[in-house]
Protein backbone atom coordinates (compact mmCIF):
# COMPACT_ATOMS: atom_id res chain seq x y z
CA UNK A 1 0.00 0.00 0.00
CA UNK A 2 1.20 3.36 -0.71
CA UNK A 3 0.61 5.81 1.59
CA UNK A 4 -1.97 8.76 0.63
CA UNK A 5 0.28 11.45 1.80
CA UNK A 6 3.37 10.44 -0.42
CA UNK A 7 1.77 10.65 -3.51
CA UNK A 8 1.62 13.97 -5.81
CA UNK A 9 -2.07 12.67 -7.29
CA UNK A 10 -4.13 10.97 -4.45
CA UNK A 11 -5.18 7.19 -5.54
CA UNK A 12 -8.02 5.35 -3.36
CA UNK A 13 -5.87 2.34 -1.09
CA UNK A 14 -5.20 -0.11 -3.34
CA UNK A 15 -5.35 1.10 -6.53
CA UNK A 16 -2.13 1.22 -8.01
CA UNK A 17 -1.06 4.49 -9.75
CA UNK A 18 -0.77 4.28 -13.68
CA UNK A 19 -0.70 7.31 -16.48
CA UNK A 20 -4.07 6.72 -17.94
CA UNK A 21 -5.89 6.93 -14.27
CA UNK A 22 -5.38 10.70 -12.62
CA UNK A 23 -8.64 11.99 -13.88
CA UNK A 24 -10.43 8.70 -12.12
CA UNK A 25 -8.09 8.68 -8.68
CA UNK A 26 -9.10 12.06 -7.80
CA UNK A 27 -12.93 11.58 -8.56
CA UNK A 28 -13.11 8.77 -6.89
CA UNK A 29 -11.74 10.59 -3.59
CA UNK A 30 -13.83 13.36 -3.76
CA UNK A 31 -16.58 11.35 -4.13
CA UNK A 32 -15.01 10.16 -0.66
CA UNK A 33 -14.95 13.26 0.60
CA UNK A 34 -18.46 14.00 -0.23
CA UNK A 35 -20.06 10.87 0.72
CA UNK A 36 -18.45 11.46 4.13
CA UNK A 37 -20.12 14.69 4.30
CA UNK A 38 -23.35 12.88 3.66
CA UNK A 39 -23.27 10.60 6.54
CA UNK A 40 -22.37 13.50 8.79
CA UNK A 41 -24.87 15.58 7.34
CA UNK A 42 -27.70 12.29 8.50
CA UNK A 43 -26.03 11.95 12.43
CA UNK A 44 -28.98 12.97 14.82
CA UNK A 45 -28.98 14.67 17.67
CA UNK A 46 -27.93 12.17 20.02
CA UNK A 47 -24.64 10.65 17.82
CA UNK A 48 -26.94 7.85 16.14
CA UNK A 49 -27.56 7.29 12.09
CA UNK A 50 -31.15 5.84 13.32
CA UNK A 51 -31.82 2.40 11.81
CA UNK A 52 -33.82 -0.54 12.27
CA UNK A 53 -35.29 -2.19 15.63
CA UNK A 54 -34.22 -5.45 15.17
CA UNK A 55 -30.50 -4.52 14.67
CA UNK A 56 -30.19 -1.65 17.30
CA UNK A 57 -27.32 0.09 17.33
CA UNK A 58 -26.42 -1.38 13.98
CA UNK A 59 -27.04 0.98 11.53
CA UNK A 60 -24.96 3.54 13.65
CA UNK A 61 -21.99 1.23 14.09
CA UNK A 62 -21.99 0.92 10.50
CA UNK A 63 -21.71 4.28 9.45
CA UNK A 64 -19.30 4.75 12.36
CA UNK A 65 -17.18 1.71 10.21
CA UNK A 66 -17.47 3.57 7.04
CA UNK A 67 -16.45 6.75 8.44
CA UNK A 68 -13.29 5.03 9.70
CA UNK A 69 -12.87 3.03 6.60
CA UNK A 70 -12.67 6.24 5.21
CA UNK A 71 -9.77 7.98 7.00
CA UNK A 72 -12.15 10.04 9.70
CA UNK A 73 -9.83 10.06 12.64
CA UNK A 74 -11.37 8.44 15.82
CA UNK A 75 -11.19 12.38 17.32
CA UNK A 76 -13.32 13.62 14.61
CA UNK A 77 -16.48 14.57 16.47
CA UNK A 78 -18.71 12.51 14.45
CA UNK A 79 -17.14 9.82 15.18
CA UNK A 80 -16.95 10.85 18.84
CA UNK A 81 -20.49 11.26 19.17
CA UNK A 82 -21.42 7.86 16.97
CA UNK A 83 -18.99 5.83 19.57
CA UNK A 84 -20.74 8.12 22.35
CA UNK A 85 -24.28 6.75 21.63
CA UNK A 86 -23.66 3.14 21.31
CA UNK A 87 -20.98 3.19 24.07
CA UNK A 88 -23.44 0.43 26.00
CA UNK A 89 -24.13 -1.74 22.77
CA UNK A 90 -25.46 -4.94 23.55
CA UNK A 91 -25.44 -7.21 20.55
CA UNK A 92 -29.28 -8.59 19.54
CA UNK A 93 -28.81 -9.40 15.88
CA UNK A 94 -26.33 -11.10 13.38
CA UNK A 95 -26.04 -7.50 11.58
CA UNK A 96 -25.30 -5.27 14.62
CA UNK A 97 -23.10 -7.72 16.18
CA UNK A 98 -21.01 -8.37 12.81
CA UNK A 99 -20.84 -4.06 12.27
CA UNK A 100 -19.74 -3.31 15.87
CA UNK A 101 -16.78 -6.14 15.48
CA UNK A 102 -16.08 -4.63 11.94
CA UNK A 103 -15.77 -1.14 13.20
CA UNK A 104 -13.83 -2.06 16.44
CA UNK A 105 -11.50 -3.75 14.19
CA UNK A 106 -11.27 -0.24 11.61
CA UNK A 107 -10.51 1.47 14.68
CA UNK A 108 -7.83 -0.32 15.93
CA UNK A 109 -9.17 -2.14 18.77
CA UNK A 110 -8.87 0.31 21.28
CA UNK A 111 -8.70 -1.00 24.80
CA UNK A 112 -12.08 0.58 25.83
CA UNK A 113 -14.13 -1.25 22.84
CA UNK A 114 -12.41 -4.59 23.32
CA UNK A 115 -14.99 -5.83 25.99
CA UNK A 116 -17.67 -4.79 23.34
CA UNK A 117 -16.06 -6.54 20.57
CA UNK A 118 -15.53 -9.79 22.40
CA UNK A 119 -19.39 -9.86 23.67
CA UNK A 120 -20.18 -9.56 19.99
CA UNK A 121 -18.17 -12.09 19.12
CA UNK A 122 -19.61 -14.57 21.77
CA UNK A 123 -22.93 -13.40 20.16
CA UNK A 124 -22.29 -14.48 16.77
CA UNK A 125 -20.42 -18.12 18.15
CA UNK A 126 -23.66 -18.64 20.51
CA UNK A 127 -26.42 -18.05 17.79
CA UNK A 128 -24.82 -19.85 14.72
CA UNK A 129 -27.74 -22.56 13.52
CA UNK A 130 -25.91 -25.20 11.97
CA UNK A 131 -22.44 -23.09 11.10
CA UNK A 132 -24.54 -20.32 9.12
CA UNK A 133 -26.69 -17.11 10.46
CA UNK A 134 -30.06 -15.97 10.43
CA UNK A 135 -32.41 -13.09 10.92
CA UNK A 136 -33.38 -12.52 14.67
CA UNK A 137 -37.38 -14.29 13.83
CA UNK A 138 -34.53 -17.51 12.54
CA UNK A 139 -34.67 -16.80 8.99
CA UNK A 140 -31.24 -18.50 7.75
CA UNK A 141 -29.69 -16.28 4.94
CA UNK A 142 -26.05 -15.73 3.19
CA UNK A 143 -26.17 -12.46 3.48
CA UNK A 144 -26.06 -12.31 7.27
CA UNK A 145 -24.14 -15.26 7.39
CA UNK A 146 -21.47 -13.27 5.04
CA UNK A 147 -21.08 -10.63 7.45
CA UNK A 148 -20.86 -13.13 10.47
CA UNK A 149 -17.88 -14.42 8.73
CA UNK A 150 -15.88 -11.28 8.26
CA UNK A 151 -16.80 -10.09 11.14
CA UNK A 152 -14.98 -13.61 12.64
CA UNK A 153 -11.99 -12.73 10.87
CA UNK A 154 -11.81 -9.02 12.15
CA UNK A 155 -11.92 -11.02 15.60
CA UNK A 156 -9.35 -12.82 14.68
CA UNK A 157 -7.17 -10.15 13.62
CA UNK A 158 -7.64 -7.84 16.61
CA UNK A 159 -6.39 -11.05 18.74
CA UNK A 160 -9.64 -12.57 19.98
CA UNK A 161 -10.10 -15.91 20.06
CA UNK A 162 -12.64 -17.40 17.32
CA UNK A 163 -13.28 -20.81 18.02
CA UNK A 164 -12.02 -23.56 15.75
CA UNK A 165 -15.08 -25.22 15.82
CA UNK A 166 -17.08 -21.93 14.58
CA UNK A 167 -14.89 -22.36 11.97
CA UNK A 168 -15.56 -25.93 11.46
CA UNK A 169 -19.46 -25.57 10.93
CA UNK A 170 -19.53 -22.29 8.57
CA UNK A 171 -17.45 -24.46 6.21
CA UNK A 172 -19.80 -27.33 6.52
CA UNK A 173 -23.46 -24.93 6.46
CA UNK A 174 -22.35 -23.09 3.28
CA UNK A 175 -23.86 -25.99 1.66
CA UNK A 176 -26.85 -24.83 2.94
CA UNK A 177 -26.75 -22.11 -0.06
CA UNK A 178 -25.44 -24.02 -2.84
CA UNK A 179 -26.95 -23.88 -5.84
CA UNK A 180 -26.99 -27.45 -8.55
CA UNK A 181 -25.98 -24.47 -11.16
CA UNK A 182 -22.65 -23.26 -9.38
CA UNK A 183 -24.18 -20.64 -8.23
CA UNK A 184 -24.98 -19.83 -4.46
CA UNK A 185 -28.78 -18.56 -3.34
CA UNK A 186 -29.86 -15.77 -0.48
CA UNK A 187 -31.82 -18.30 1.30
CA UNK A 188 -32.57 -22.17 0.80
CA UNK A 189 -35.11 -22.41 -2.34
CA UNK A 190 -33.85 -19.33 -3.88
CA UNK A 191 -32.41 -18.42 -7.09
CA UNK A 192 -28.42 -17.68 -8.00
CA UNK A 193 -27.74 -14.33 -8.60
CA UNK A 194 -24.20 -12.27 -8.71
CA UNK A 195 -24.65 -10.75 -4.83
CA UNK A 196 -24.83 -14.15 -2.93
CA UNK A 197 -22.60 -15.77 -4.83
CA UNK A 198 -19.76 -13.16 -4.89
CA UNK A 199 -20.78 -12.60 -1.27
CA UNK A 200 -20.05 -17.03 -0.93
CA UNK A 201 -16.64 -16.75 -2.18
CA UNK A 202 -16.09 -13.65 -0.18
CA UNK A 203 -17.19 -16.03 2.64
CA UNK A 204 -14.77 -18.80 1.46
CA UNK A 205 -12.01 -16.40 1.60
CA UNK A 206 -12.71 -15.26 5.27
CA UNK A 207 -12.76 -18.73 6.32
CA UNK A 208 -9.61 -19.61 4.38
CA UNK A 209 -7.48 -16.93 6.36
CA UNK A 210 -9.59 -17.79 9.71
CA UNK A 211 -8.42 -21.71 9.08
CA UNK A 212 -4.89 -20.88 8.80
CA UNK A 213 -3.09 -22.86 11.92
CA UNK A 214 -5.94 -25.37 11.95
CA UNK A 215 -5.20 -28.58 10.87
CA UNK A 216 -9.13 -29.71 10.83
CA UNK A 217 -10.25 -26.61 8.99
CA UNK A 218 -7.73 -26.36 6.62
CA UNK A 219 -8.45 -29.70 5.27
CA UNK A 220 -12.52 -28.88 5.65
CA UNK A 221 -11.55 -26.42 2.89
CA UNK A 222 -10.06 -29.02 0.89
CA UNK A 223 -12.82 -30.47 0.25
CA UNK A 224 -14.72 -27.46 -1.12
CA UNK A 225 -12.56 -26.50 -3.43
CA UNK A 226 -14.91 -28.12 -6.32
CA UNK A 227 -17.71 -25.61 -4.56
CA UNK A 228 -15.67 -22.59 -5.27
CA UNK A 229 -14.23 -23.38 -8.36
CA UNK A 230 -17.83 -23.35 -9.26
CA UNK A 231 -18.82 -20.36 -7.86
CA UNK A 232 -15.93 -18.47 -9.84
CA UNK A 233 -16.72 -20.06 -12.94
CA UNK A 234 -20.61 -19.40 -12.23
CA UNK A 235 -19.64 -15.85 -11.30
CA UNK A 236 -17.61 -15.35 -14.27
CA UNK A 237 -19.54 -16.07 -16.95
CA UNK A 238 -22.46 -13.52 -15.84
CA UNK A 239 -19.70 -10.65 -14.17
CA UNK A 240 -20.07 -7.06 -14.28
CA UNK A 241 -19.61 -4.60 -11.45
CA UNK A 242 -22.29 -2.62 -12.87
CA UNK A 243 -25.49 -5.29 -12.84
CA UNK A 244 -26.49 -7.50 -9.88
CA UNK A 245 -27.15 -10.40 -12.58
CA UNK A 246 -29.37 -13.28 -12.09
CA UNK A 247 -28.86 -16.89 -13.10
CA UNK A 248 -31.26 -16.34 -16.29
CA UNK A 249 -29.46 -13.37 -17.62
CA UNK A 250 -31.64 -10.55 -16.17
CA UNK A 251 -30.25 -7.95 -13.29
CA UNK A 252 -31.75 -6.17 -10.25
CA UNK A 253 -30.81 -3.32 -8.75
CA UNK A 254 -31.69 -5.06 -5.38
CA UNK A 255 -28.97 -4.15 -3.13
CA UNK A 256 -26.38 -3.89 -5.66
CA UNK A 257 -24.10 -2.12 -3.31
CA UNK A 258 -23.94 -4.75 -1.12
CA UNK A 259 -23.08 -7.06 -4.35
CA UNK A 260 -20.09 -4.43 -5.20
CA UNK A 261 -18.78 -4.65 -1.06
CA UNK A 262 -18.94 -8.41 -1.50
CA UNK A 263 -16.78 -8.02 -4.81
CA UNK A 264 -14.12 -5.58 -2.97
CA UNK A 265 -13.75 -8.36 -0.02
CA UNK A 266 -13.67 -11.60 -2.16
CA UNK A 267 -10.98 -9.54 -4.96
CA UNK A 268 -9.16 -7.74 -1.82
CA UNK A 269 -8.76 -11.03 0.24
CA UNK A 270 -7.86 -13.17 -2.82
CA UNK A 271 -5.58 -10.59 -4.08
CA UNK A 272 -7.07 -10.20 -7.34
CA UNK A 273 -6.66 -7.38 -9.62
CA UNK A 274 -8.53 -8.67 -11.97
CA UNK A 275 -11.59 -10.90 -12.55
CA UNK A 276 -13.08 -12.16 -15.88
CA UNK A 277 -10.54 -10.31 -17.75
CA UNK A 278 -12.03 -7.48 -16.35
CA UNK A 279 -10.75 -4.78 -13.66
CA UNK A 280 -13.20 -5.09 -11.40
CA UNK A 281 -12.17 -2.23 -9.30
CA UNK A 282 -11.52 0.51 -12.16
CA UNK A 283 -15.17 -0.08 -13.52
CA UNK A 284 -16.97 -0.23 -10.07
CA UNK A 285 -15.06 2.84 -9.17
CA UNK A 286 -16.31 4.66 -12.11
CA UNK A 287 -20.03 3.52 -11.85
CA UNK A 288 -20.30 4.56 -8.03
CA UNK A 289 -18.43 8.19 -8.68
CA UNK A 290 -21.07 8.22 -12.21
CA UNK A 291 -24.00 7.67 -10.03
CA UNK A 292 -23.79 9.41 -6.68
CA UNK A 293 -26.12 12.08 -5.98
CA UNK A 294 -25.09 15.73 -5.88
CA UNK A 295 -25.59 15.71 -2.44
CA UNK A 296 -23.12 12.83 -1.98
CA UNK A 297 -25.16 9.61 -1.48
CA UNK A 298 -26.07 6.93 -3.28
CA UNK A 299 -29.55 6.83 -3.53
CA UNK A 300 -29.99 3.07 -5.44
CA UNK A 301 -33.37 1.32 -4.38
CA UNK A 302 -33.84 4.04 -1.61
CA UNK A 303 -31.84 2.77 1.17
CA UNK A 304 -29.48 6.02 1.23
CA UNK A 305 -27.26 5.68 4.25
CA UNK A 306 -27.04 1.82 3.80
CA UNK A 307 -25.63 2.51 0.26
CA UNK A 308 -23.66 5.29 1.04
CA UNK A 309 -21.57 3.34 3.75
CA UNK A 310 -21.34 0.41 1.39
CA UNK A 311 -20.07 2.19 -1.66
CA UNK A 312 -17.66 3.59 0.45
CA UNK A 313 -16.60 0.67 1.99
CA UNK A 314 -16.04 -0.40 -1.60
CA UNK A 315 -13.86 2.86 -3.05
CA UNK A 316 -11.43 2.56 -0.44
CA UNK A 317 -11.15 -0.78 -0.79
CA UNK A 318 -11.84 -1.55 3.22
CA UNK A 319 -11.35 -4.96 3.29
CA UNK A 320 -7.40 -4.92 2.56
CA UNK A 321 -6.38 -1.00 3.32
CA UNK A 322 -5.05 -0.09 6.25
CA UNK A 323 -5.37 3.70 7.22
CA UNK A 324 -4.96 7.10 5.67
CA UNK A 325 -6.60 9.92 6.49
CA UNK A 326 -9.53 11.48 4.98
CA UNK A 327 -7.48 15.33 5.74
CA UNK A 328 -5.10 13.95 3.44
CA UNK A 329 -6.92 13.51 0.61
CA UNK A 330 -8.68 16.45 0.81
CA UNK A 331 -5.39 18.64 0.97
CA UNK A 332 -4.14 16.82 -1.92
CA UNK A 333 -6.90 17.61 -3.95
CA UNK A 334 -7.16 21.01 -2.87
CA UNK A 335 -10.79 20.50 -1.28
CA UNK A 336 -12.36 20.74 -4.59
CA UNK A 337 -15.59 19.54 -4.89
CA UNK A 338 -15.91 18.33 -8.39
CA UNK A 339 -19.74 17.79 -8.50
CA UNK A 340 -20.67 16.33 -12.14
CA UNK A 341 -23.30 17.97 -13.71
CA UNK A 342 -26.75 16.69 -12.09
CA UNK A 343 -28.63 14.21 -14.08
CA UNK A 344 -32.69 13.99 -13.08
CA UNK A 345 -32.98 10.40 -11.77
CA UNK A 346 -37.03 10.84 -10.85
CA UNK A 347 -39.42 13.19 -12.76
CA UNK A 348 -39.73 16.68 -11.54
CA UNK A 349 -43.47 17.60 -10.14
CA UNK A 350 -44.24 19.46 -13.12
CA UNK A 351 -44.63 15.86 -14.97
CA UNK A 352 -48.14 15.19 -16.36
CA UNK A 353 -49.13 11.56 -16.08
CA UNK A 354 -49.59 9.96 -19.27
CA UNK A 355 -53.22 8.11 -18.54
CA UNK A 356 -55.43 6.68 -21.89
CA UNK A 357 -53.82 3.60 -23.15
CA UNK A 358 -54.36 0.38 -24.79
CA UNK A 359 -53.33 -3.08 -23.24
CA UNK A 360 -52.89 -6.59 -24.78
CA UNK A 361 -52.40 -9.32 -22.66
CA UNK A 362 -51.13 -11.33 -20.58
CA UNK A 363 -48.96 -13.91 -22.38
CA UNK A 364 -47.33 -16.53 -20.11
CA UNK A 365 -43.81 -16.09 -19.89
CA UNK A 366 -41.26 -18.97 -18.82
CA UNK A 367 -39.18 -18.85 -15.30
CA UNK A 368 -35.79 -17.91 -17.44
CA UNK A 369 -38.19 -14.57 -18.62
CA UNK A 370 -37.31 -15.35 -21.91
CA UNK A 371 -40.50 -13.72 -23.21
CA UNK A 372 -39.28 -10.28 -23.05
CA UNK A 373 -36.60 -11.41 -25.76
CA UNK A 374 -38.88 -12.89 -27.98
CA UNK A 375 -42.28 -12.18 -26.88
CA UNK A 376 -45.03 -13.82 -29.65
CA UNK A 377 -45.49 -10.03 -31.87
CA UNK A 378 -43.05 -8.41 -33.12
CA UNK A 379 -42.67 -4.39 -30.99
CA UNK A 380 -41.41 -2.56 -33.97
CA UNK A 381 -44.30 -3.62 -36.04
CA UNK A 382 -47.22 -3.00 -32.65
CA UNK A 383 -49.87 -0.43 -33.75
CA UNK A 384 -51.66 0.74 -30.68
CA UNK A 385 -55.23 1.71 -32.31
CA UNK A 386 -57.52 -0.84 -30.20
CA UNK A 387 -58.17 -2.80 -34.00
CA UNK A 388 -55.36 -4.77 -34.67
CA UNK A 389 -54.64 -7.74 -32.44
CA UNK A 390 -50.98 -7.93 -30.81
CA UNK A 391 -50.06 -12.09 -30.24
CA UNK A 392 -53.45 -12.90 -31.02
CA UNK A 393 -54.61 -10.87 -28.43
CA UNK A 394 -57.28 -7.54 -27.91
CA UNK A 395 -56.71 -4.76 -27.36
CA UNK A 396 -58.41 -3.09 -24.54
CA UNK A 397 -58.98 0.22 -23.26
CA UNK A 398 -57.73 1.08 -19.87
CA UNK A 399 -57.40 4.32 -17.66
CA UNK A 400 -53.77 4.44 -15.70
CA UNK A 401 -54.45 6.47 -12.43
CA UNK A 402 -53.34 10.02 -12.53
CA UNK A 403 -51.96 10.12 -9.38
CA UNK A 404 -49.22 7.40 -9.38
CA UNK A 405 -48.78 4.09 -10.91
CA UNK A 406 -51.24 1.21 -11.49
CA UNK A 407 -51.51 -2.75 -10.96
CA UNK A 408 -52.58 -4.44 -14.61
CA UNK A 409 -53.10 -7.67 -12.31
CA UNK A 410 -55.66 -5.51 -10.66
CA UNK A 411 -57.01 -3.36 -13.41
CA UNK A 412 -57.79 -5.85 -15.94
CA UNK A 413 -58.79 -9.00 -13.58
CA UNK A 414 -55.98 -11.31 -15.17
CA UNK A 415 -54.22 -12.03 -12.20
CA UNK A 416 -50.72 -13.92 -12.12
CA UNK A 417 -46.51 -13.69 -12.28
CA UNK A 418 -44.17 -14.14 -15.16
CA UNK A 419 -46.40 -13.08 -17.72
CA UNK A 420 -45.90 -10.24 -20.49
CA UNK A 421 -48.36 -7.37 -21.29
CA UNK A 422 -48.22 -4.88 -24.18
CA UNK A 423 -49.30 -1.37 -24.06
CA UNK A 424 -49.86 1.21 -26.24
CA UNK A 425 -50.87 5.41 -26.78
CA UNK A 426 -49.91 8.03 -28.79
CA UNK A 427 -47.74 11.09 -28.69
CA UNK A 428 -48.68 14.43 -30.90
CA UNK A 429 -46.42 17.00 -31.74
CA UNK A 430 -47.91 20.50 -32.93
CA UNK A 431 -45.70 22.38 -35.58
CA UNK A 432 -44.17 25.38 -33.82
CA UNK A 433 -45.29 28.02 -36.12
CA UNK A 434 -42.25 29.97 -35.96
CA UNK A 435 -40.41 27.20 -37.09
CA UNK A 436 -43.14 24.27 -38.08
CA UNK A 437 -40.09 21.27 -38.76
CA UNK A 438 -38.19 22.10 -35.36
CA UNK A 439 -38.49 18.82 -33.24
CA UNK A 440 -39.37 18.55 -29.87
CA UNK A 441 -37.31 17.21 -26.95
CA UNK A 442 -38.78 15.13 -24.27
CA UNK A 443 -38.52 13.03 -21.55
CA UNK A 444 -40.78 10.14 -21.11
CA UNK A 445 -40.26 8.29 -17.56
CA UNK A 446 -42.13 4.95 -17.05
CA UNK A 447 -42.87 3.37 -13.26
CA UNK A 448 -41.87 -0.42 -14.07
CA UNK A 449 -40.58 -2.82 -11.70
CA UNK A 450 -39.36 -5.64 -13.71
CA UNK A 451 -38.14 -5.79 -17.47
CA UNK A 452 -39.67 -3.96 -20.17
CA UNK A 453 -38.83 -2.79 -24.08
CA UNK A 454 -39.81 0.64 -25.48
CA UNK A 455 -40.57 1.20 -29.11
CA UNK A 456 -41.63 4.88 -30.15
CA UNK A 457 -42.97 5.26 -33.86
CA UNK A 458 -41.34 2.59 -34.79
CA UNK A 459 -37.86 2.49 -33.03
CA UNK A 460 -36.48 0.85 -29.92
CA UNK A 461 -36.10 3.55 -27.54
CA UNK A 462 -35.14 1.44 -24.31
CA UNK A 463 -35.28 -2.72 -23.71
CA UNK A 464 -33.64 -3.45 -20.43
CA UNK A 465 -33.85 -6.91 -18.00
CA UNK A 466 -34.09 -5.17 -14.89
CA UNK A 467 -35.96 -7.11 -12.75
CA UNK A 468 -37.29 -6.49 -8.62
CA UNK A 469 -36.76 -2.86 -8.93
CA UNK A 470 -38.10 -0.67 -7.15
CA UNK A 471 -41.27 1.45 -8.74
CA UNK A 472 -40.37 4.76 -8.53
CA UNK A 473 -40.32 5.99 -11.70
CA UNK A 474 -37.03 6.10 -12.59
CA UNK A 475 -36.86 4.25 -15.92
CA UNK A 476 -35.44 7.74 -18.28
CA UNK A 477 -36.59 7.47 -22.21
CA UNK A 478 -35.38 10.72 -23.53
CA UNK A 479 -37.06 11.37 -27.01
CA UNK A 480 -36.37 13.96 -29.92
CA UNK A 481 -39.90 13.98 -32.02
CA UNK A 482 -40.86 15.48 -35.35
CA UNK A 483 -44.21 17.51 -35.35
CA UNK A 484 -46.48 14.54 -35.70
CA UNK A 485 -48.08 11.64 -34.66
CA UNK A 486 -46.13 9.23 -33.08
CA UNK A 487 -47.40 5.92 -31.27
CA UNK A 488 -46.06 4.58 -28.06
CA UNK A 489 -45.93 0.63 -26.95
CA UNK A 490 -44.37 -0.19 -24.18
CA UNK A 491 -43.92 -4.00 -23.07
CA UNK A 492 -43.99 -4.64 -19.50
CA UNK A 493 -42.73 -7.89 -18.00
CA UNK A 494 -43.93 -9.12 -14.65
CA UNK A 495 -42.01 -11.52 -12.75
CA UNK A 496 -44.06 -11.63 -8.95
CA UNK A 497 -45.98 -9.10 -7.35
CA UNK A 498 -47.40 -6.46 -8.92
CA UNK A 499 -47.47 -5.72 -12.84
CA UNK A 500 -46.48 -2.20 -12.37
CA UNK A 501 -47.06 -0.03 -15.09
CA UNK A 502 -47.34 4.30 -15.17
CA UNK A 503 -45.89 6.58 -17.25
CA UNK A 504 -45.40 10.37 -16.93
CA UNK A 505 -44.01 13.07 -19.52
CA UNK A 506 -41.50 16.33 -18.71
CA UNK A 507 -39.51 18.80 -21.23
CA UNK A 508 -36.04 17.58 -21.47
CA UNK A 509 -35.36 20.03 -18.38
CA UNK A 510 -37.59 17.57 -16.42
CA UNK A 511 -39.97 20.34 -16.27
CA UNK A 512 -43.60 20.68 -17.78
CA UNK A 513 -43.89 19.26 -21.20
CA UNK A 514 -43.96 21.81 -24.38
CA UNK A 515 -47.49 22.52 -24.80
CA UNK A 516 -47.29 21.38 -28.32
CA UNK A 517 -46.85 17.77 -27.12
CA UNK A 518 -50.46 15.78 -26.39
CA UNK A 519 -51.28 12.00 -25.30
CA UNK A 520 -54.47 10.06 -26.20
CA UNK A 521 -55.66 6.96 -26.92
CA UNK A 522 -56.78 7.60 -30.20
CA UNK A 523 -53.96 8.53 -32.95
CA UNK A 524 -54.57 12.31 -32.60
CA UNK A 525 -55.34 13.99 -35.57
Amino acid sequence: MLALAALAAVAPLGLPLQDEQPVLELRVNRAIARGVGYLKSMQQPDGGFGGYEQHPGGRTAFCALALAEAGVRRSDPALVRALQAIEDFEPRSTYGASVYLLMVEALGAPEDLRPGAQACLDFLVETAVNGVWAYPWGHLCLSNTQFALIALRGADRIGLDVPESAVLGAIDGMDTFRHRSGGFVYAPGGEPYAGVTAAALASYAALEQLADGSSKATSALRRERKAIAGAEAWLAQRFDPTRNTLGNGSWTPFWHMAYMWAIERWCGLTGRQQFAGRDWYREGATWLVETQAPEGCWTLQDTRIENTCLALLFLRRATVSSGGELAEVDAATDGEDAVRPAVPERPGPAAVRLTEWWVAGPWADTPAGELLLEPPFDPLEVVPDGRDRVGRRKWQPVDLRADRWDDLDALTGRTGDRQLWCLGTWLRVEPDPSDPERPVEILLWLDLEDGHDVVVAGERRARDRRVRAAINGDVRVPLRLAPGSHPVVVVVQDEFGAAAVGARLTDAANGAPPERVRAGREPPR
